[in-house]
């Protein structure tokens, strides 16, 4: 047991706080058109490219609920706690286009190129090319390779596809087929759990790290996008509505927050 860690055990043994179940989660987004004041946000990016460009991205240290949003992070203070924590599994999500995209903008609401490959490959292939660092008071405490942590959430591979046909009614050159991807099946046990809980204390300092492989970023910065999505058009003044494409690298923290019992003063 560390040293700081005596701290937090010591804080859940006093009877004046209660112990809460609590995640922690921080996402990276990647994403063409970043919204509002999402184009400030810390470890965020525009292209694939500018992602690939760096071998380390940082969770819980640089974004909060306030800044991010809380569809992509809960942390309320960047680089500490404001509560004793005790984690027990470590997880991670990949989420990114449905099926396939559009490569080019989108004119006269015709589709421009189709994309089959990079949104199946960032799903499922990226990840096995990555790796998980968890640092508690800049300590490393879990190293582990990233499909060793699932999120234990979300859906799984699944989907419809299909063959194109061309004019003449015959089976076109493309396949395809649309899959939401995560990893693992999406029960809450399914994730990498601490063989002990590892406590940070209150105003400590936590950082998740992905290390993304030379090899991972060599592709990465040798393709474009993220594009486009393209759905049948409710409006009716053209076949297609396109939004843009949004990759997000989620990572979570299960575990247990020390709190005051609700409307007590005591420490």
């Amino acid at each position: 047991m560390r040293d700081y860690e005596k701290e937090v055990f010591a804080d859940f043994a006093k009877y004046a706080n209660i112990v809460e179940t609590w995640p922690l989660y921080d996402s990276i987004v990647i994403c063409e058109q970043l919204y509002g004041t999402e184009a400030n946000i810390p470890g965020w990016f525009t292209t694939f490219v500018a992602f690939g460009g760096r071998e380390r991205h940082s969770f819980f240290k640089n974004r909060t609920d306030a800044v991010a949003g809380e569809a992509y992070c809960n942390h309320k203070n960047v680089d500490n706690m404001d509560f004793a924590y005790k984690i027990h599994s470590v997880g991670l999500e990949v989420t990114g286009a449905p099926g396939y995209e559009v490569q080019e903008p989108p004119d006269g609401g015709a589709e421009g190129n189709h994309d089959f490959i990079i949104p199946q490959w960032f799903k499922t292939d990226f990840v096995r090319h990555c790796g998980i660092e968890l640092q508690v008071q800049q300590d490393t405490r879990v190293e582990l390779p990233a499909m060793a942590c699932p999120a234990g959430v979300g859906p799984v591979g699944n989907g419809h596809g299909g063959q194109q046909l061309n004019a003449a009614g015959a089976f076109g050159e493309k396949a395809y087929i649309t899959t939401q991807v995560t990893q693992g099946v999406p029960l809450l046990s399914n994730r990498y759990p601490l063989p002990e809980p590892i406590g940070v204390p209150r105003t400590g300092s936590i950082e998740g790290i992905l290390h993304v492989s030379d090899w991972a970023r060599t592709i990465l910065q040798a393709i474009t996008g993220p594009h486009f999505n393209a759905i049948n058009s409710a409006d009716g003044t053209s076949p297609f509505s396109f939004f843009f494409s949004r990759y997000v690298i989620r990572m979570s923290l299960f575990g247990e927050r020390l709190v005051q019992q609700r409307g007590q003063y005591h420490r």
